[in-house]
């Protein structure tokens, strides 16, 4: 016995529809049911990253080398295996001091993937942007509109370093004692303070809109599965 499209569509919003108002039923306080699509949701997606894991690592790199060339595999994925071995004993207080090394060179390529990411890409197009704007002779807008890219140009340049002033944690001591920054790099912080109240009132606003615009799509699920049923699907 097979159901037709039509009825599995149906049962697919259906389950959507219940999973959406229990979400939505977490406004009236928090039980049992609210928790268990929330055990649900966090499942599935350690399954999926489970999957994803086995799919795109642990296949290819591990056992898709064994399966070709035994020999030449074992040669390749000797490390890799060695490494994972001793991290495992990072789960016994005894034997922790085993999977030091392991877990030194984990976090040691983490921080250099970081590090390497956050310059090519937030650094290196940060500092693109800055400059940009005053390098007249390669830029490709009229004359009449260099003057406002030099206005933007200064403004972002003026921004970038107020903001990395703000950061700044230099002291120099007083006579009396206490421990004050240079009056400019104070002002400048100032400043610096407000670029960053700007750009997180910014994110916010994004973070908001994104919300809504989820909010706004489970609404219309709703009325599109009600107007189904009104309907006889």
């Amino acid at each position: 016995m097979t159901l037709d499209v039509p009825y599995l569509d149906l049962l697919g919003s259906a389950l959507g529809v219940l999973l959406t108002l229990l979400v939505f039923s977490y406004l009236l306080g928090d039980h049992f049911l609210v928790r268990l699509v929330f055990y649900g949701y966090i499942g599935l997606m350690a399954g999926f990253a489970v999957v994803i894991a086995f799919n795109s690592v642990l296949y290819p790199l591990l056992l898709q080398p064994l399966i070709d060339d035994p020999l030449a595999g074992w040669m390749q994925v000797a490390v890799p295996l060695l490494l994972s071995g001793l991290l495992c004993f990072k789960v016994s207080t005894r034997l922790s001091r085993i999977g030091n090394l392991s877990l030194a060179f984990l976090v040691g390529v983490s921080l250099a993937a970081l590090i390497g990411g956050a310059i090519q890409g937030t650094l290196m197009p940060q500092l693109s942007a800055v400059i940009s704007p005053f390098d007249l002779e390669r830029s490709s807008v009229a004359a009449a509109d260099r003057f406002s890219g030099l206005i933007e140009g200064f403004l972002i340049l003026f921004g970038t370093v107020a903001t990395l002033a703000y950061f700044h944690f230099g002291a120099r001591p007083r006579f009396s004692g206490s421990a004050r920054r240079l009056e400019w790099i104070e002002a400048l912080s100032w400043v610096g303070q407000i670029f960053i109240a700007i750009a997180l009132g910014l994110i916010f606003a994004g973070l908001l809109r994104a919300g809504f615009v989820a909010l706004v799509e489970r609404v219309q699920v709703l009325l599109n599965f009600v107007i189904t049923l009104q309907q006889g699907f």
